[in-house]
């Protein structure tokens, strides 16, 4: 049987890791939050007090961590102990120059190491749909393609090391970036004394449909149950959204890419984290921009 370890049990970890048991893998977990950990373990997480104690003969470590620091000193921290051809997948989301330095130093131990963050948020992470963007080798890929699906829908190889990362940045700079649109197209609706849900009803079916209406729709009691109808608790929060926002933007300046929107973007999610907003659920700022909250 495949041994994993996951490290990173918050919102999205323990939703992955409760898919993983239900499969039938055997999972050893470790956070920093241990109430997190116990409650894992009466349906079959094993756990760990600490990262030493992970077993050498594990054959895949999942990461889900805040940043791409904590990301390299889990690295650093246990690259030395295990088999050569291991497997270490990353799913946080982090900077591609970081991501690119991680697999580095896997490749400099021997070891086999996929950059896959995650599209699809706690909803996804529970229901077993997430997307995984995955950078890599394809025998890297093929070896965790089983692992992926029972955590979610969809997985693509989108290239070489680093290449996950690449795609998130782009995906979730564009999902800010409708975000912002969807909220300005349903204010001046509002404002024109349209009737949100028969707007809801032609956007979704016409040319600006898009996944920030049809399923993550920012208007309360419109559409499919989104953040909106419960006050805005997030399921992806404003300040993850500026922190991807931030990746994306440094890609942007790496490459001598021109993103005004995106730019424009990550300047409205910064006012509404500096207006201590970034506990709710980044689609808030559709009513932040129109001065609401």
């Amino acid at each position: 049987m495949t041994k994993i370890a996951f490290i990173g049990l918050g919102n999205m970890g323990a939703k992955m890791t409760t898919n993983l048991l239900k499969a039938n893998y055997e999972v050893t977990g470790y956070d920093l939050n241990e109430e997190i950990v116990e409650g894992l373990i009466p349906i079959g997480l094993k756990k760990a007090t600490s990262l030493s104690d992970i077993e050498k003969d594990t054959d895949i470590v999942i990461t889900m961590l805040p940043n791409g620091d904590i990301v390299e000193e889990v690295y650093d921290n246990l690259i030395d102990k295990f088999n050569t051809r291991t497997l270490f997948v990353d799913c946080s989301t982090i900077d591609v120059d970081k991501a690119k330095a991680l697999h580095k130093k896997c490749e400099a131990k021997n070891l086999l190491s996929l950059d896959a963050p995650v599209s699809g948020g706690v909803g996804g992470a529970e229901q077993a749909t997430l997307t995984f963007m995955v950078g890599g080798t394809e025998e890297a890929y093929k070896i965790m393609l089983p692992v992926f699906k029972v955590m979610g829908k969809k997985s693509l190889l989108c290239g070489s090391f680093g290449s996950g990362q690449a795609t998130k940045a782009c995906n979730n700079m564009l999902l800010a970036i409708s975000m912002i649109g969807v909220g300005e197209a349903f204010n001046l609706g509002i404002n024109l004394d349209l009737d949100p849900n028969k707007l809801f009803e032609i956007l979704s079916t016409s040319t600006g449909s898009c996944w920030a209406i049809n399923s993550y729709c920012p208007i309360k009691n419109v559409g499919p149950t989104s953040p909106a109808d419960k006050n805005f608790e997030p399921g992806f929060s404003a300040s993850l959204m500026l922190k991807d926002l931030t990746i994306a933007l440094k890609a942007v300046e790496s490459t001598n890419t021109r993103a005004p929107f995106g730019a424009k973007a990550q300047e409205n999610f910064q006012k509404m984290i500096n207006d201590n907003k970034g506990n709710l659920d980044f689609s808030a700022i559709t009513i932040f921009n129109n001065k609401a909250i």
